[in-house]
């Protein structure tokens, strides 16, 4: 009897199980077409009693839960999908392309292998980052068919875990396209695949399919606010609305939180948007779009419950937006009117005393999350009110909030808006209490006291005296503890007291490390303020024994504080040469050091009026040039010092290293000594002969 015809193999038996699967699941009745999530406790509204926050239930709440309870499932990717996207994921993030144009044929066939997956792929927890990393590498035109892709699920994808990310990304990448114009045929002419690529191009434009996503979003917005996972979108979208910079690498961002992970490329381009810091041109329904959508998202609240929102986790950012383009984009003028935001929240502008306002502010000082919106206030309120908040409830305040780990950051942003009368006053009221703020780990109320007495021009020295005070007068036990060194301090056989912080408890390292890096900002802000109070830092480096300078040099925090020291405009001629000679025989070993070479470099800058130093240093380097070329930071010092010119051309290293230019303006190669010489004997000898011939006439 013949033997049935059956396939061997682990593929075989796979595809198999996955008929099965299918019969299986065509023969069992119909689901419904949505897949109900089960609410978790982030998105549940029952608070619990003591919380600094109520639930935000606007009378409406069968209408936003709609969208929480009903979220519809895209399906998953197979697993020979899902291997080919991580082996994508992982390609992308190498960058190992020979070039831009094999990169973008590389996105092309990955585009065209997710096409109709975008959704899963968006969806899929570990895919969802290759989505992230095609976007910031895509084109105008690949993000407009993306965009089409996602019209129509904007509700769902925005409250998605992992999907809500790539929408934050779709919108900040096409944010820079909303006022051009691309005709259809451009799309496949510029990708040079209009054979292969037969899927028609979006009808809508990007500025067609921003308002389309404002639609899906309508109605919805008193919900979306405390959406865990939309929250973070909402923010972008109003942003590009409004045509604002959106800054999500920044650890400062309101837009995403610290714990947002940072994807990139390793040396990798991404697609050019404009720089942090500068406005875009947006279409002038944006303008409209962006004021119906504020007044959408608090017209739902009343006052009570938009002050709730202050204090609530998710929903302060989204208030700290909506107040900073309040007073920013549509003016401070604004804030006049009844229904502002600001208004509402601040009605009493006089500040008096146990008024709603000044009870709705003291509840914001102390609490951690509501002190951001608080500073966000004080930063863009109009003039007029931050003055009557100063002069009626703060100022008299200062010294003690300064003192406060929580509303210390509010006295930040108001030390950045007085002026020089009231900013002296502010430092007599403070310095005093300097000595408390340092045993207490605030150094930052410092840092930025001395930043703003630079600018405005007030006199530094009462903060000097106070800093001695406080970390002593022996000048290296001054900088040790400024930079907490206690294992330099122990190599160097000095013993000194560490301050003790205000709590009992034994420190962690990130805490440590907070105080390091607090210490070490203090110390390079000290660094550029002429006078005593520059001085403190200059004489405490100038007395470290070689040892500690070394492993100060070498640490990733504290060796900031030597780069400033010389680079700084306060820093003299003769402190640098003292300064820079002890680091001869150790210029090769900072050079093999992540943080000492850029020491080295910075050294480069200093010797710049000292060319004996920088010569000896030179050669220093030319003794070890093998060890230099076979590490990464050592390359890039003998690169920054110019090293190949230096043992192949002295004499045009020695005009480089002493600030002259090399260079003439038609990009020739320099002439050499001889050139120059035989130049000037040919003018001699023309000048000779014009003479004579005059002579004879």
């Amino acid at each position: 009897m013949p033997r049935e015809n059956q396939k061997r193999g682990r593929r075989a038996a796979d595809k198999a199980k996955k008929e099965e699967t299918k019969r299986k699941r065509d023969e069992a009745p119909e689901e419904p077409a949505t897949k109900r999530v089960k609410p978790s406790a982030d998105n549940s509204h029952p608070i619990a009693a003591g919380e600094d926050y109520v639930p935000l239930d606007d009378g409406q709440q069968e209408q936003d839960q709609a969208p929480r309870d009903d979220m519809p499932f895209y399906g998953l990717l197979d697993p020979e999908e899902q291997e080919y996207f991580s082996r994508a994921n992982e390609m992308l993030e190498l960058n190992q392309f020979q070039d831009a144009e094999e990169r973008r044929l590389f996105v092309d066939s990955v585009f065209r292998e997710a096409r109709g997956k975008e959704l899963k792929i968006a969806c899929s927890q570990s895919c969802s980052r290759l989505m992230e990393k095609l976007i910031s590498v895509s084109d105008i035109y690949q993000i407009r068919r993306l965009f089409n892709k996602f019209i129509g699920h904007f509700l769902t994808l925005v409250q998605h875990r992992f999907a809500s990310h790539c929408c934050e990304r779709l919108f900040i990448n096409a944010a820079p396209g909303v006022t051009q114009k691309i005709s259809k045929s451009a799309g496949r002419t510029e990708n040079g695949n209009e054979e292969e690529d037969t899927e028609a191009e979006p009808e809508l434009s990007l500025a067609e399919m921003f308002m389309t996503v404002v639609e899906e979003l309508q109605g919805n917005w008193g919900y979306l606010l405390t959406e865990r996972f939309a929250s973070h979108t909402i923010r972008v979208l109003l942003f590009v609305l409004a045509g604002e910079p959106v800054d999500v690498s920044s650890n400062d961002s309101v837009v995403a939180s610290r714990k947002k992970e940072r994807l990139g490329i390793v040396g990798g381009e991404t697609q050019e948007v404009a720089p942090v810091g500068e406005k875009r041109s947006v279409p002038e329904s944006f303008e409209t779009s962006l004021k119906k959508v504020m007044q959408d998202m608090v017209s739902v609240l009343d006052d009570t419950y938009l002050r709730a929102l202050a204090t609530h986790p998710v929903g302060n950012p989204v208030l700290q937006v909506l107040v900073r383009l309040e007073l920013s984009h549509f003016g401070k003028s604004s804030a006049k009117q009844s229904n502002a935001i600001i208004k509402r929240l601040i009605p009493d502008e006089n500040f008096e005393e146990d008024s709603e306002s000044v009870k709705f502010i003291r509840g914001l000082l102390y609490d951690p999350v509501g002190s951001r919106l608080l500073e966000t206030m004080v930063r863009w309120m109009p003039g007029k009110m931050f003055k009557a908040l100063y002069k009626n409830y703060l100022r008299e305040q200062m010294s003690s909030l300064s003192r406060n780990q929580t509303a210390g950051y509010v006295v930040l942003r108001v030390l950045e808006r007085l002026g020089k009368d009231d900013l002296q006053a502010v430092v007599e009221q403070i310095v005093p209490k300097i000595p408390g703020l340092i045993e207490r780990s605030r150094t930052i109320v410092p840092k930025v006291l001395i930043e703003r007495c630079i600018v405005r021009g007030v006199d530094t020295k009462p903060l000097a005296k106070a800093l001695e005070t406080s970390y002593g007068s022996d000048p290296t036990q001054r900088l040790e503890q400024i930079l907490r060194l206690q294992d330099a301090a122990a190599d160097s056989g000095k013993d000194w007291e560490k301050p003790k912080p205000d709590f009992t408890e034994e420190t962690n390292p990130a805490t440590a490390a907070a105080e390091k890096l607090h210490g070490s900002l203090l110390a390079q802000t000290m660094l550029t303020a002429p006078g005593p109070l520059g001085d403190l830092i200059f004489t405490s480096l100038l007395a470290l024994s070689p040892e500690v300078l070394l492993r100060i040099c070498k640490d990733p925090t504290s060796s900031h504080v030597v780069q400033r020291a010389l680079t700084s405009s306060a820093s003299t001629p003769q402190f640098r040469r003292q300064f820079t000679g002890r680091f001869m025989g150790h210029i090769s070993e900072l050079a093999l050091d992540t943080s000492g070479s850029h020491v080295v470099d910075a050294l480069w800058t200093a010797t710049k009026d000292i060319f004996f130093v920088k010569e000896r240093m030179a050669q220093e380097l030319a003794q070890n040039e093998l060890a230099l070329r076979d590490s990464f930071v050592g390359r890039a010092v003998w690169r920054n010092w110019a090293m190949d010119l230096y043992k192949r051309r002295r004499g045009e290293w020695a005009a480089k290293a002493k600030g002259r230019d090399i260079s003439n303006d038609s990009g020739e190669k320099p002439k050499s000594r001889l050139e120059m010489a035989r130049a000037r004997f040919a003018a001699k000898q023309a000048e000779n002969q014009g003479n004579a011939v005059a002579a004879k006439q």
